[in-house]
């Protein structure tokens, strides 16, 4: 667990012979990482799905709905930790500021997974409202980190 959070996502005739042409030309919409926050718990319950935090045998219990995801991220950081390993610092916006804000006060003696790429990577115990800026700490190389903040800064 471990992980730290700082204060301060015409006509059917036409569409059809123009799908290959759409589909040729439009830019990819995904996102090149997804990242989401979503509300966790430690124990089952109900509507919750079961997880392992990446590197780790610890459990969470994870809301299907995110609370946060890429489109409230304004822009990723490769950032160090507390203990000097690498991080990834995220800004997010002022609508995704509110969601962390909101998130974090509902989870208070709770965890919140954060996910990238659909795997669990950190569950912190959340011990106060957090706004503007998260940082993801977990098991991760350097090469990793810059990895996904260069993904997510893609956007």
């Amino acid at each position: 667990m471990g992980s730290l959070f700082r204060g301060s996502l015409f006509a059917v005739a036409c569409l059809v012979s123009l799908a290959p042409l759409a589909t040729a030309t439009l830019p990819d919409k995904k996102p090149k990482v997804a990242v989401e926050f979503r509300r966790a718990e430690t124990e089952p319950i109900k509507g919750y799905t079961e997880a392992t935090v990446e590197g780790t045998k610890d459990k969470v219990y994870i809301a299907e709905k995110a609370d946060l995801t890429n489109a409230d991220i304004a822009e990723a950081k490769v950032d160090k930790d507390p203990r000097g390993s690498p991080a990834i610092e995220l800004i997010l916006t002022k609508e995704g500021s509110k969601k962390l804000e909101a998130l974090t006060g509902k989870q208070i003696g709770k965890p919140v997974a954060i996910l990238i790429d659909g795997k669990v990577v950190a569950a912190p115990i959340v011990r106060a409202k957090v706004t503007g800026r998260a940082m993801i700490m977990g098991k991760f190389t350097k090469e990793e980190v810059e990895k996904i903040v260069k993904a997510i800064n893609e956007k």
